[in-house]
């Protein structure tokens, strides 16, 4: 139930191909369609095969893609291998093989597939040099590009050498390096089996039919599901080699009628001298000796195989390799029946046979390829524990290299973080300053407007009852030193007044404008006018900005131009005085002119001019005086330069 479910299912796989084959819209497309039928060469009938096979050859010279025409070149040689015309497939495979190179990603599945069909040729002939030569260098190159689909299949192959040698335990060790090379996923199911034929061949040659059996059944029924039907006839003639050395004959048989059917179905017939081998094993081993000469001799059979009809299922013996292998069962039979003319024939037969192979197979040529193997690997290994080593030291110093740039950066975020916390930190601190210095501010307007008030409130009444008691008294034109006393009084009254109300409004005030202390500077020259009848006093204002002043700046520039402008009315002995308040573009400058004689240079300096530089550097100004003699006097009152 289980072969005829994976009949089916096999079937239903190449059924898809072909379809995708008849449904394929252009010539590239059947090509590509072709090429995936043929590449289950194993699983399609010879005719089928040779039919698409050359089909893709044909297609393949209508494309100019280098890639699809040699894939075609492949198939065509697959179809060679099913037929067994291992020269045709050399010939086929070797112009693919050298068009393609291990070390070039693109064309290493081309290179290790035309070599694989290369080396199969050789090792289906017995040509076990040739064919290790090719496989030892697959080998070594899967390894290096880590291709373990195709490293497993070729350790196996090696393995399958080995058996094919007679060597069981050499065949063993590397078909355990195929199996543990091999991965877990279905793309490697089917070496899988065929290592498991191969380790059960191996186990049998050993005398170990328990373990034969239990590999050969785990290789059978994967190549039953899979429904690779060369494998699986190989595995079911493998198979009853194992039940004929344990002695279960009846199971060798049904393994050997099994192999039959699949080989019928599948096109090859009596093609593989193998299956005859084991068929002829199986009449010895059933004491049919004389059926087992006649189907040997019948076997032995040669001539040209490019003259068999599609149908002919016949087999030709031309290959020695073939004749050495019916030889041999041929001389045990001979030696059961006693036949010693017929026993000493089949001896010279294989003593001819063995030295024709004799310069293909030698054991020093074949240990010699081994032995160039293990050094290659050998030197492979030292080559890349020096790589490593170079990997492990480049790790190493690119390790060092990132501690040293993370070292950095760590002290680069420290000194950063040391200066955002000194940032952090003198933020705090003008902060603190300027909170400071806002309460003093603060303290300070709250002290000059309760001084303001207490002038206005205490001293301000008090003055004022001054002079209006003073206004009652009329000394009249009394000219005696008491009416002279009370007019004196009276004056000094009337002037500490106004510098009373004029001290009043500047502490008053939160700010002040210029317009605001030209408006007061006006005031200021009213009062004072009439004592000073010839001369002229105008205030010209050339404001196109109006700038606001502290109320202690506003007092001080204020007190400072009274100053000015009382010097030039009591010193200058001009006719005219011109105070000019300018401010344009947040700069600002007071002049007070005037058209007198000007100053001496030995005019000595007296409390008010010491008083208006205390008063201009104070406030972070500067006054400057320019005089020359019979030109009058300018005084500038200006914010102080810096150089």
């Amino acid at each position: 139930l289980l072969f005829s479910s994976a009949a089916r299912t096999q079937s239903r796989l190449i059924d898809s191909l072909k379809e995708q084959v008849h449904h394929a819209t252009t010539s590239e497309q059947k090509l590509e369609a072709i090429l995936a039928l043929c590449s289950e060469y194993k699983s399609i009938t010879r005719d089928t095969l040779d039919y698409y096979a050359f089909l893709a050859r044909d297609l393949a010279a209508q494309t100019n893609k280098t890639r699809l025409k040699q894939m075609a070149e492949l198939a065509v040689a697959s179809d060679y291998a099913r037929w067994g015309w291992t020269d045709s497939v050399v010939y086929t495979v070797d112009p693919v093989l050298a068009a393609n190179q291990a070390n070039d990603p693109e064309q290493r599945p081309l290179y290790f597939r035309a070599a694989r069909l290369k080396a199969m040729a050789y090792a289906g002939r017995s040509r076990f040099r040739e064919a290790l030569s090719i496989l030892y260098k697959v080998v070594d190159e899967a390894e290096r590009y880590r291709d373990s689909l195709t490293l497993s299949e070729n350790l196996n192959s090696i393995g399958s050498v080995a058996l094919g040698r007679g060597n069981a335990g050499e065949a063993i060790t590397w078909l355990s390096r195929a199996l543990s090379a091999s991965g877990d996923d279905k793309s490697f199911t089917e070496i899988k089996a065929a290592i498991f034929v191969n380790m059960a061949d191996a186990y049998r040659l050993q005398g170990k039919t328990d373990s034969a059996i239990l590999y050969s059944k785990k290789g059978v029924d994967i190549f039953a599901q899979t429904r690779n039907m060369t494998n699986l006839a190989i595995a079911l003639q493998r198979q009853s080699s194992v039940f004929t050395a344990a002695g279960k004959l009846a199971e060798a048989e049904a393994s050997l009628k099994e192999m039959i059917a699949v080989r019928q179905e599948s096109g090859d017939g009596n093609m593989y001298s193998g299956d005859n081998i084991s068929l002829a094993e199986f009449y010895v081993q059933t004491n049919q000796i004389r059926k087992a000469i006649a189907f040997c001799k019948n076997a032995l059979m040669t001539g040209d195989v490019h003259t068999l009809l599609p149908g002919d299922n016949r087999s030709y013996a031309n290959e020695i390799t073939i004749r050495l292998e019916y030889y041999q069962v041929l001389a045990r039979c001979y030696k059961m029946l006693e036949d010693h003319a017929g026993y000493q024939e089949m001896l010279e037969h294989i003593i001819v046979a063995k030295d024709s192979l004799y310069e293909y197979n030698s054991a020093q040529a074949i240990a010699e390829l081994q032995t160039q193997y293990e050094v290659q690997k050998k030197e492979n290994t030292i080559i890349q524990q020096q790589l490593d080593i170079t990997k492990k030291n480049n790790r190493f110093y690119t390790l060092l290299g990132v501690a040293f740039f993370l070292s950095v950066i760590a002290v680069v975020m420290f000194v950063d973080y040391r200066k955002r916390e000194r940032l952090k930190l003198n933020a705090i601190v003008e902060k603190e300053k300027d909170l400071a210095a806002r309460s003093i501010a603060k303290a300070e307007e709250d002290e000059r407007k309760r001084i303001a008030a207490d002038l206005h409130d205490n001293l301000g009444a008090y003055v004022a009852s001054i002079v209006s008691n003073l206004d009652l008294i009329e000394p009249g034109g009394d000219d005696s030193p008491k009416g002279r006393a009370v007019r004196q009084l009276r004056s000094n009254s009337q002037e500490i007044v106004s510098q009373l109300n004029d001290t009043i409004w500047a502490l008053k005030k939160d700010a002040l404008s210029l317009t605001a202390i030209s408006d007061r500077v006006k005031v200021f020259i009213q009062r004072l006018q009439h004592s000073y009848p010839g001369i002229t006093v105008s205030v010209i204002e050339k404001i196109e900005q109006d700038l606001m002043l502290s109320p202690s700046h506003a007092f001080q520039l204020f007190r400072m131009m009274q100053e000015a402008i009382n010097n030039a009315l009591r010193h200058s002995r001009g006719t005219r005085v011109d105070v000019i308040v300018e401010s344009r573009g947040g700069d600002w400058r007071i002049l007070v002119t005037d058209d007198g004689v000007g100053l001496k240079q030995t005019i000595k300096e007296g409390n008010g001019l010491a008083n208006m530089k205390e008063r201009a550097a104070a406030a972070g100004w500067q006054v400057d005086w320019r005089s020359e003699e019979g030109s009058g006097t300018s005084v500038v009152i200006s914010p102080a330069t810096t150089n």
